[in-house]
């Protein structure tokens, strides 16, 4: 018997017996190591898989719905880089020349 047999695939728990010639020592130890399995794994895993499901489907919606914003938004042209010129107000007057 293998422990894949009687070892909960959701939860790892020992899945009830059918029988009393299924109790086996090795059964038992994973009885004590595992504990059982509380039942109704199926269920909660399909759940959690739902809500998952529901989670990326939103944020797929998110993204396209910012994809299209971004290609409705008409993007503007970019700045110019400012020229570089002598500081004007920086604290001092500026020169005179006298010819």
């Amino acid at each position: 018997m293998g422990n894949e047999s009687v070892l909960c695939p959701v939860c790892q728990g020992v899945l009830p017996a059918s029988g009393k010639e299924s109790y086996t020592a090795s059964r038992g130890r994973l009885i004590v190591t595992n504990g059982y399995c509380a039942g109704g794994c199926a269920e909660r895993r399909a759940e959690m898989e739902q809500q998952q499901a529901q989670r990326q489907a939103q944020v797929q919606r998110q993204e396209q719905q910012q994809q299209t914003q971004q290609m409705a938004r008409p993007q503007g042209l970019p700045s110019p880089a400012p020229v570089p010129g002598p500081a004007q107000g920086a604290g001092r007057a500026a020169l005179r020349v006298v010819r």
